[in-house]
């Protein structure tokens, strides 16, 4: 799945301050991505690569993350920084600067969730000498390929701070809609039962995708 659709359901996620409606977008959302092979992106919901038993972190700081901008765009860090300060969301600076980024970008590649995941389950595990221009490359690899929208997402999950109010219940809820019966309230406490289970959002959906009975067996 290209990351720029994925990044415009944050953005409709960000601007639907109500939950139900959060949900349906969700919902609708699942429904595409049963097509999909990959469902590691139900992960990037909650600007996650990982189940959520696995306690990994990104272990990106801001000024990782403004040297990683300068380097994806051509901008002085010193400018980058200026912006930061001037805006307050790191986020919405790299938008603004990639939009308008120094570097050509006439022959990257369209951006996926796979990419995005492939990259950002390698940086915790980058430790030792070096670490750190790896870590800036695989993030500005990123961020140079990315549009305005993918770059302020990106930025984001690389700073645990996606802000489109999204959690386990909405997911959990979007899931029940999407692969059971919305009005019955067994569905719901099934999806909870089994993801209390697994703790893992991406088993939960795959069990749910392929009937009821799957969810059923966890509990046996």
């Amino acid at each position: 799945m290209l990351y720029s659709k994925l990044c415009e359901i944050y953005e409709l996620l960000r601007k639907s301050p109500s939950r139900l409606k959060k949900t349906e977008i969700l919902t609708e959302f699942l429904n595409e991505l049963k097509k999909e092979k990959n469902k590691e992106i139900v992960y990037l919901l909650q600007g996650r690569v990982w189940p959520d038993y696995i306690e990994k972190e990104f272990g990106i700081s801001g000024q990782l993350t403004i040297k990683a901008l300068s380097k994806a765009s051509g901008l002085a860090e010193e400018k980058v920084i200026f912006k930061f300060k001037k805006i307050g969301d790191l986020g919405e600076v790299a938008a603004e600067i990639m939009k308008s980024k120094k570097q050509s970008t006439l022959f990257s590649s369209k951006l996926t969730t796979e990419k995005v995941i492939e990259n950002l389950k390698k940086l915790p595990e980058l430790e030792g000498k070096g670490a750190v221009d790896k870590k800036i490359g695989l993030i500005s690899e990123l961020l140079t390929s990315a549009e305005s929208l993918e770059a302020k997402y990106i930025t984001r999950t690389l700073l645990n701070d996606l802000r489109i109010g999204v959690g386990s219940g909405v997911i959990r809820d979007a899931i029940t809609w999407s692969c059971l019966d919305k009005d019955n309230k067994e569905d719901f406490e099934l999806v909870q039962s089994s993801y209390d289970t697994l703790t893992d959002f991406k088993l939960v959906f795959e069990k749910a995708v392929l009937g009821k009975k799957e969810l059923e067996n966890i509990q046996l």
